[in-house]
């Protein structure tokens, strides 16, 4: 039986792939919230092991870490990054930017560093990193997620070329908008806020989109069920965009 690693598995995409993959897989769930991880354990097919992962606190991803590979080797690792606040902050200061660099990339990479140092990943292993659309289309109101979304792009890159040889496969997949529970909420409350049904709101929402719609948790779900399968046999290094065809370069 597999064993796969899903970091932030409280939320909303992470706990729908979770339940997806529960039937075939022995899960290590990782979250801040070890009372929610159980609750979602309690309802999933599979046996799993529970994990605490606070990815702003390096002494608790090295625990994470550290308990992980005490229990065996990985063989998916599905890496649900933190959401960067949108920000329109074209030069946020020194300070800012060393802490926002260091929550949201070097933190969260020290458990990837951790698992390929000590040889925790098995051959053959697929890692698939949850990041944004902003790898592909820059976008004004989330600023600092141009630079940081581009370093986990880079990283995946890097870590494809490495990894290979041992038939490790690492690919990103960047979304577009994503129906989460907390997302639809945000939603109805602007409609609600503008005197508008939720219907017309979301046909504006989504009028430049070719299909029309936001992704569901279970669309992102399958995909990344895909990527952790045959699929990503002889795919590496590519970054996958579940986007409803909204980036529209080559």
């Amino acid at each position: 039986m597999k064993r796969t690693l899903i970091t932030c598995a409280n939320s909303g995409i992470g706990a729908e792939i979770a339940r997806r993959v529960s039937g075939n897989d022995k899960l290590l769930l990782a979250s801040r919230d070890l009372n929610k991880l159980a609750k979602l354990a309690a309802n999933l097919e599979a046996s799993s092991e529970l994990y605490q992962l606070d990815f702003f606190d390096s002494a608790s991803v090295e625990q994470c870490t550290s308990q992980i590979i005490q229990q065996g080797k990985v063989d998916n690792l599905v890496l649900i990054l933190p959401r960067v606040a949108p920000s329109n902050k074209v030069f946020p200061s020194e300070q800012d930017w060393l802490k926002l660099f260091n929550n949201y990339f070097v933190k969260p990479l020290s458990l990837l560093k951790g698992l390929v140092e000590r040889e925790a990943l098995n051959n053959g292993a697929k890692v698939v990193l949850i990041s944004g659309l902003s790898t592909k289309s820059a976008m004004s109101h989330y600023a600092m997620n141009n630079c940081l979304r581009n370093a986990w792009l880079g990283q995946a890159k890097t870590m494809a070329l490495a990894l290979g040889e041992k038939g490790i496969s690492v690919n990103t997949l960047s979304l577009g908008g994503v129906m989460t529970k907390a997302y639809t909420d945000k939603l109805k409350g602007k409609a609600e806020q503008a005197g508008v049904p939720f219907e017309e709101l979301m046909q504006d929402e989504v009028s430049n989109i070719p299909l029309k719609k936001y992704a569901s948790v279970e669309e992102v779900a399958d995909a990344v069920l895909s990527l952790l399968g045959p699929l990503a046999n002889h795919m590496t290094g590519q970054n996958i965009l579940l986007d409803g065809g909204f980036f529209k370069g080559y």
